[in-house]
This record gives C-alpha cells, structure tokens and sequence, in this order.
C-alpha cells in the first residue's frame, strides 16, 4: 500500500502535466474547426489527443512496472491507435453529389491522435510546438491558396428546397459569412416545386467550393443548379 501511494505521489504530477497539454492542444485544432464550422470540433479533438496520450501512458507503464521493461512494446498500443483513428476520420468524410468533404478535418485527427501519442510517449513540450506550427501551417496554406487562384469567382446558385428550409439556410448563410458576402444576398421565393433559394457561392476556390457541398447534402435540397 505505501509504494502505491509512493508511485502515485510521483506519477500524478506526471500524468496531470501530460493529460493538461493534451488537452490544451486539442483544444487548440478544436477551436480552429469550431470556427470554421467544419465537423471534428472542439470536444472531439480534445477527446481524440487526450485518449491518444493516455493509451500510449498506460502502454509505457506497463512495459516498465509489470514486466520490468524486459517484455513489452509499447508501439503495439500505438499501432492500434493509429488504426482506431481511421475509423474517426472515415466517419467525418461524406460524399454528396458527387464532391467529396471532410478530408482536412479527417486529416487533422490523424495528427491530433499523432500529437497526443507524442504526449503520452513523454515529449509534451515539443508537442505543443508541433501543435503550434501545425496551425500556422495551415492557416497560413489557405491565405496562400488564396493568393495564388485570386479573388473569388461569384456564380449565382438555385437550390429547390422540399420541407423546413431552416438547416439549409443556415447553412447557406454560415457559407455566405466564410466568403465575407452579405446574408441580403440571399433570395428566397416560393415557387410550385417548393421554397427556391438563390444566393452567390464562389467557385474558384477549393475551401468555397467545399461549402456548397455541406449545402448540397441537406436532405431537404431536391435539386441544385448553378449558373456557367
């Protein structure tokens, strides 16, 4: 009983300290999808690197305490984690009509996961600069991507809408806000086939294109036409 409270005073600290960075650096992806209203947000991947860190601990304290470090790869746990992990970032991929979505948020938990086993492997500090750099670079990527294929090319796009058109507007208008257009741009009018929304979306950029595909896979939408 002593030297389990003994081996507890000195691996608590240890373990707060690591469990605390991974939170932290989850939270910091987190909030970067939360505001960007992409899936994955803040408590995913606080949960993804905090669970990450914590597996790889318990694999490192078992190889070393019950077997003394004489048997025992603490790779093992990691590889399963790596593989637990696809099936988190397939769940967050979606297909609809024919655009595919989620990739950066699927890639994003992959490197969580990544940077919590980092954690949990005993490396905290330089997990946290590798959380760091992480955003810059991808923040700084979209500033450059947008650079490079110029300001935005604004078609005019007609969705017919069957049912509640609520969830689509407000997607739409999340849409509307990321391209800095003003929500007056957005049309809605009653026809015979349903409520008939008419709003301008970007095509010339990747990221804006991506966000008429959330639109376009509401239930609700019964067709889609954009302008050539």
């Amino acid at each position: 009983m002593t030297e389990s409270l003994e081996i507890l005073k000195t691996e608590l600290p240890v373990l707060l300290f690591r469990a605390g960075v991974a939170v932290l650096c989850g939270g910091i992806f987190g909030a970067e999808r939360e505001l960007r209203g992409k899936p994955a947000g803040f408590r995913t991947n606080i949960l993804i690197c905090l669970g990450s860190c914590l597996y790889m601990m318990v694999s490192v304290a078992v190889a070393q305490t019950v077997t003394g470090g004489r048997i025992g790869d603490p790779g093992r746990v990691a590889a399963q984690v790596v593989a637990g992990i696809g099936f988190l970032g397939a769940g967050t991929i979606l297909r609809a009509r024919g655009h595919v979505i989620g990739l950066t948020s699927a890639a994003m938990i992959w490197l969580v996961a990544a940077i919590g086993l980092w954690i949990g492997a005993g490396y905290p500090v330089s997990a946290l600069v590798l959380t760091v750099l992480s955003i810059l670079t991808l923040t700084s990527l979209r500033s450059f991507e947008r650079r490079l294929l110029g300001k935005c090319i604004l078609r005019e796009c007609r969705l017919i809408v069957r049912g509640d058109p609520a969830a689509v507007r407000e997607r739409i208008e999340r849409a509307l806000k990321l391209q800095r257009v003003p929500l007056e741009a957005l049309v809605l009018r009653r026809s015979e086939r349903g409520i008939e929304m008419t709003f301008p979306i970007c095509t010339n950029h990747p990221e804006h294109r991506g966000l008429l595909s959330e639109v376009w896979e509401a239930r609700e939408v019964e067709e889609v036409a954009t302008e050539p």
